[in-house]
């Protein structure tokens, strides 16, 4: 879910605890009093998937993330650990074990980095091109080729910061960045300035499961307006309403897979150590520790299962419509212009429309529930499938 409010990743099964409180989403910035001697910063660049991955990777603004510091540390503590062994062990098949676990585990650390830092620029690729816009106290506004945001500074949750970047995340789940290489600000120094004071505000902060933010309609008033004869929606997604859609697939096959590879991998591990290690008191105590630090991320997906899967409370709350030249959409955190060219395929159901935006895994979603009435519904799937594109195989 992004700062517009209407798009969820087919991905939200999230293996990080979210924290009970977090600061940075209950607790609005006062960014017109921090920021008092700041006046308007314009940008505009040309924004590409390099610039996307510095600005995740960099920056440190994930921080499920292992920083590669923190791998390099790794890496010199197990070199010293394999020299240590080597020179007081004699070789056997115990040896030769403990020998191949810390490069087992550093593969396995830079695999999963890899994999979770390619999946979050993936996740963003479609902001890339030309972009332009502005930072000031109350609103950072950026237009895109084929989408316009308006985000109130307001809710900004955390801010990552290098020598060359500025990148901004007014999500709770961290699932989408607002990344500004600092080469897009005629006056640099002011920038650098204005990157330094908001990490302070907002630093890098844990995941959350679902945004509560986006659990509240908004009540701001349209930066936009909309043509006579535009499809109206307001209301709440839950996650019953998702089921049956494509989205909802991938959900459950994410669970499904993410369940077993966690699974193979806790019984291999746990079985491996009592067959070199032995049913000893060292060896029970071991595993016993094995099992409660895998038993952490096993809770965490069961949360998150129910967060995201439950139908008490809605996945997001927001408001908006269509019309012949796109979509208008506006959470508590923002408000979003789509042209129909931003999404590349639809899926309508019975009670779902879903837009896919080209060249990323992100939907925005608009649910029969949010609309007033039939008639409301149907002049929306109408809108959808005159202007939209194509029908999702």
């Amino acid at each position: 879910m992004t700062p517009h409010g209407l798009i969820i990743s087919n991905a939200s099964i999230n293996p990080y605890e979210p924290p009970r409180s977090d600061p940075a989403v209950e607790n609005p910035l006062a960014i017109g009093d921090a920021l008092q001697t700041f006046e308007r910063l314009e940008f505009q660049t040309e924004l590409t998937r390099r610039d996307i991955r510095d600005g995740i990777a960099r920056t440190n603004i994930r921080t499920d993330l292992v920083s590669m510091r923190t791998l390099a540390s790794i890496v010199i503590f197990f070199c010293f650990y394999i020299g240590f062994l080597s020179l007081v062990a004699s070789p056997n098949s115990t040896v030769a074990l403990l020998l191949s676990i810390p490069i087992v585990i550093t593969a396995a650390l830079l695999v999963v980095r890899y994999r979770a830092l390619c999946r979050a620029v993936n996740l963003n690729a479609h902001r890339c091109g030309p972009i332009h816009g502005y930072i000031d106290h109350d609103m950072m506004m950026i237009v895109h080729a084929d989408q316009t945001r308006w985000m109130k500074m307001e809710h900004l949750v955390s801010v990552g910061r290098s020598r060359n970047t500025l990148t901004l995340c007014f999500d709770a789940t961290q699932m989408q960045f607002d990344v500004l290489p600092l080469r897009a600000f005629a006056d640099r120094n002011r920038a650098v300035m204005l990157a330094q004071r908001l990490s302070e505000l907002r630093p890098p902060c844990p995941i959350q499961v679902i945004d509560p933010r986006r659990q509240v309609l908004a009540d701001d008033v349209a930066v936009c307006s909309p043509a006579e004869d535009a499809a109206f929606f307001a209301g709440g997604i839950y996650a019953d309403d998702i089921q049956d859609t494509v989205l909802g697939r991938k959900w459950r096959r994410g669970l499904l897979r993410f369940t077993l590879l966690f699974g193979l991998f806790a019984v291999t591990l746990i079985v491996a150590w009592f067959y070199f290690a032995g049913f000893t008191w060292f060896g029970i105590v071991v595993g016993l520790v094995l099992l409660f630090v895998l038993s952490k991320p096993a809770r965490s997906v069961i949360k998150a299962r129910r967060a995201t899967l439950s139908n008490t409370e809605p996945l997001l709350m927001s408001s908006g419509w269509f019309d012949a030249a796109g979509q208008f959409s506006m959470a508590t955190t923002g408000q979003s212009k789509a042209n129909w060219s931003l999404f590349e395929a639809t899926e309508v159901t019975g009670n779902m429309i879903l837009l896919k935006i080209k060249g990323s895994d992100m939907y925005h979603l608009v649910s029969r529930g949010q609309c007033r009435d039939e008639a409301a519904w149907e002049a929306a799937c109408e809108f959808v499938r005159k202007f939209g594109p194509p029908t999702s195989p």
